[in-house]
C-alpha cells in the first residue's frame, strides 16, 4: 500500500457492526479500503462483489471511525483493493473512489 502512496493508519477495524479492512491516509484524505481476493471470476471481479448492504455497513463503520477520531470534517473516500490469484503471480488492482457513502 505504501507503494501506492497510502499510509496505513489501522487494520481490521470493527465498529458499528462492520469491519473495515484498512484505514489509510492518502494526502489529506482518510481512505477506507475494502480488500477483496478472487481466484476465479464466477461471481465477478472484486468491485462487483461489494453489494449495497456491504457498502452501507462499511459507510456506517467509517462514520463511526471518523467521529471517534475527531476527523469527521476531513475528506474521506472508499477504495477497493482487489487481488486476483488466477495466475502464477497475484495481480493487485486498486479502484480509488470505488463507491460513495450511501448515508
Amino acid at each position: 500500500m505504501a507503494r501506492l502512496g497510502y499510509e496505513i493508519v489501522a487494520r481490521n477495524v470493527r465498529l458499528a457492526g462492520a469491519e473495515i479492512d484498512l484505514v489509510a491516509r492518502d494526502g489529506d484524505a482518510i481512505v477506507f479500503v475494502e480488500v477483496r481476493s478472487r481466484s476465479h471470476r464466477r461471481h465477478g471481479g472484486p468491485l462487483e462483489t461489494i453489494g449495497a448492504v456491504k457498502r452501507l455497513r462499511i459507510a456506517r463503520a467509517a462514520a463511526a471511525f471518523l467521529a471517534r477520531a475527531g476527523a469527521s470534517a476531513r475528506p474521506a473516500r472508499f477504495d477497493v483493493l482487489g487481488v486476483d490469484w488466477r495466475g502464477e503471480e497475484p495481480v493487485v488492482s486498486v479502484v480509488r473512489g470505488a463507491f460513495e457513502s450511501p448515508t
